[in-house]
């Protein structure tokens, strides 16, 4: 395989003669640098352009995996910095050894009997331990298994170090970003100064935005592709659980190894025999023997990690329970929903700001459901349980004997305010607030504006509790999802031994039918590529006009969203030559020329336009509609109404309702205020700028 096939062979980056010869053979018209003018759509950087392009770079490590450099680029931008990286895995190493070290501790040498007798006076702590107790068998190969794992994370910590140092140097002595700059620094302004490194890539001389993400992607991008096309069984194979389909860390992280390290060669790279239409059978066998062997594996080591695990949420919850009862039972996306929401080429660190955006709507839809009766009860038990609370206190501050030795059941009041306070604080969580004013389609709005993520069956009915029902799916309990973490790792190799065997055929079809090879780029999921919009795309959502193609390789949209999802992120990515782009700009010429047409007709009422609201919905539209934070574009799709041309009727025609929510939401706020400001003025050049 060529080196532009394979897209990983890699060069290291030195003045080498025999480096300059190859480029120079490679690259006739090339000078050993890549030329100004052909860094289409990236923007310039003028105050470093002259050291990145014209200075040998002298502290550039050998790069031999491009991919692997260029996620260890990323890493050390999303870690913030050598400094940062260093004492957060430091930290975490020493929290795991604190956690096993203190649960041995607490099991082995305490001796209980002496610590709670009511002896006069009690017992000393040299008196309570004894170090020469001896230690459970059990335990005693727990904490053999523990150390191997905690000796291999030791090792990677200790190499991550050069690495990470050697990330340091390139981002101060080349990039020119020093320390404090990492701290607020945009990641595209990261990549605007990569691509302009010479000879980072030596098989593609003008490398761009689209180009990094998909080496720094390119094997997660197959993993939301499968979670988008529903296409891993990851039903619990026991009678009464099969309809349950989650994901946990514990199956994400045994699934990405089976599929990883069996597809996937040492580079990365997928292997050339899984796109081989004739060895798919045998691979199917293979990766099914595969998930068989981990999840057996996993059975001998489930009671042990199910064990840390159990220990390490006591360590680590048991303060933020004392002193916020409340915070176990906020909410979060699940991680199923996680990998539903992410769309393809997005950075981890993008969609965790556009998952942040979206917490604060997702709750208030929640809250928009209050339950009278919960709350009735609620307040009720409050009440009772906050009068006697009061009543501890108020004694308490009198009599300091009282609190600390008076009797009630054999319990100390201590006690009782211990467990009061944690009753009457979970119990005001549930009340609900009278002064509150449900909007469920309101909030479900801004919700979609950062979740990108809004079946059909929910357009029109945001205020039903079976959306909000499928919606709590998604937006579940933070105590609930550790809750499932942990027995998940008793579920999770049944999984991989019985249900996910019966997906191996399918997963080899899809990598072996979705893989292409990219110019410098070498093999990815095609899904990645943004251009094949004519084979790949939906014409119900804007990637085609005439064509009759009705087939989409995506649900939801998930490739015409992904393609403006990276577009608003990086706006210098160069779109001249995408056909979605062109398609959308095509259809705000003709929305905004529909626009003039009725002010012109004196038409400016603008709720007007609307259609009728469907007859069952009871979402008060003129609430939504006075937000200028929520374009109408979103509106329209979550209430299922539309916006139709009267007066162009030779227009194309667009599927209203779907194409505006998942095409135009590029507007969706993202952080980048300068698109949405740039919307909500009616800016006529916005779509056409792109």
């Amino acid at each position: 395989m060529s080196h532009e096939d394979r897209g990983g062979d890699y060069y290291p980056m030195m003045d080498d003669p025999e480096d300059r010869n190859f480029t120079q053979a490679k690259y006739p018209n090339s000078t050993g640098h890549m030329p100004l003018d052909d860094y289409h759509g990236i923007e310039m950087l003028r105050d470093d352009e002259h050291s990145l392009l014209h200075e040998s770079p002298v502290s550039i490590p050998a790069i031999h995996n491009l991919d692997s450099f260029l996620t260890d680029v990323y890493n050390y931008f999303r870690g913030k910095g050598f400094m940062c990286i260093f004492f957060n895995d430091l930290f975490e190493l020493v929290s795991s050894l604190f956690v096993v070290l203190f649960f041995t501790f607490l099991v082995c040498f305490v001796d209980y009997s002496k610590l709670f007798s009511e002896q006069m006076p009690p017992p000393t702590f040299r008196e309570s331990v004894n170090f020469s107790a001896p230690i459970p068998i059990w335990l005693m190969v727990f904490l053999v298994i523990f150390s191997l794992y905690w000796l291999s994370k030791l090792f990677s910590f200790l190499s991550s170090i050069k690495t990470n140092w050697e990330i340091s140097s390139f981002y101060h002595n080349t990039l020119k970003i020093n320390e404090d700059d990492i701290q607020t620094i945009e990641w595209r302004e990261v990549v605007s100064k990569i691509v302009l490194v010479p000879r980072l890539c030596i098989v593609k001389e003008n490398m761009n935005a689209l180009d990094i993400a998909n080496r720094i992607m390119r094997k997660e991008n197959y993993i939301i592709g499968l979670i988008n096309q529903r296409i891993l069984n990851l039903s619990i194979p026991f009678p009464f659980l099969r309809n349950l389909t989650f994901i946990t860390k514990t199956l994400e992280w045994s699934l990405m190894y089976s599929l990883f390290n069996y597809i996937f060669d040492e580079n990365g790279i997928i292997k050339s025999e899984f796109q081989d239409p004739t060895q798919r059978k045998r691979l199917s066998r293979g990766l099914s023997r595969r998930f068989m062997t981990i999840g057996i594996l996993g059975l001998f080591t489930t009671p042990f990690i199910f064990f840390f695990l159990l220990i390490n949420f006591f360590f680590e919850y048991a303060e933020e329970l004392k002193n916020r009862p409340g915070s176990l039972f906020s909410r979060e996306w699940s991680p199923l929903a996680r990998w539903e929401f992410r769309e393809l080429n997005e950075l981890p660190h993008y969609f965790q700001n556009r998952l942040n955006l979206s917490y604060s709507h997702a709750n208030q839809y929640v809250e928009s459901f209050p339950s009278q009766m919960l709350s009735t009860i609620a307040k009720f038990i409050s009440f009772l349980f906050g009068s006697v609370l009061a009543v501890f206190i108020v004694m308490g501050i009198v009599s300091d004997h009282f609190i600390m030795n008076y009797q009630i059941f054999d319990r100390t009041p201590i006690w009782y305010i211990g467990i009061l306070g944690t009753i009457v604080a979970i119990t005001r969580s549930l009340i609900v607030d009278e002064n509150q004013v449900f909007q469920p389609a309101k909030h479900m709005a801004r919700t979609v504006q950062n979740t990108h993520y809004l079946p059909m069956s929910w357009v029109g009915k945001t205020h039903t509790h079976k959306v909000r029902d499928e919606f709590l799916v998604l937006f579940e309990y933070r105590i609930v999802d550790f809750v499932r973490d942990i027995f998940s790792v008793l579920f999770t190799p049944f999984i991989l031994i019985f249900s996910l065997p019966k997906s191996s055929q399918a997963i080899i079809d899809f990598f072996g039918n979705n893989t292409i090879i990219l110019e410098g780029v070498g093999p990815i999921c095609q899904l990645g590529d943004f251009s094949n919009i004519r084979k790949l795309g939906d014409n119900s959502f804007g990637s085609l006009n005439h064509s009759q193609n009705k087939i989409s390789l995506t649900n939801n949209a998930k490739l015409e969203k992904s393609i403006i999802n990276f577009k608003c992120l990086n706006p210098e990515w160069n779109t001249d030559n995408n056909e979605l782009i062109q398609n959308l700009n095509e259809f705000s010429k003709i929305k905004n020329n529909n626009n003039n047409n009725n002010n012109n007709n004196g038409n400016n009422n603008h709720i007007g336009n609307h259609s009728p609201l469907p007859a069952t919905s009871v979402d008060d539209f003129q609430y939504i509609h006075d937000s200028h934070y929520i374009p109408h574009e979103i509106i329209d799709a979550v209430l299922g109404t539309h916006h139709y041309s009267e007066q162009n009727n030779n227009a194309p025609r667009f599927k209203t309702g779907r194409v505006d929510q998942n095409i135009l939401n590029a507007v969706n706020d993202l952080h980048q205020s300068f698109y949405e400001s740039q919307y909500r003025h009616k800016n006529d050049n916005f779509v056409n700028s792109i």
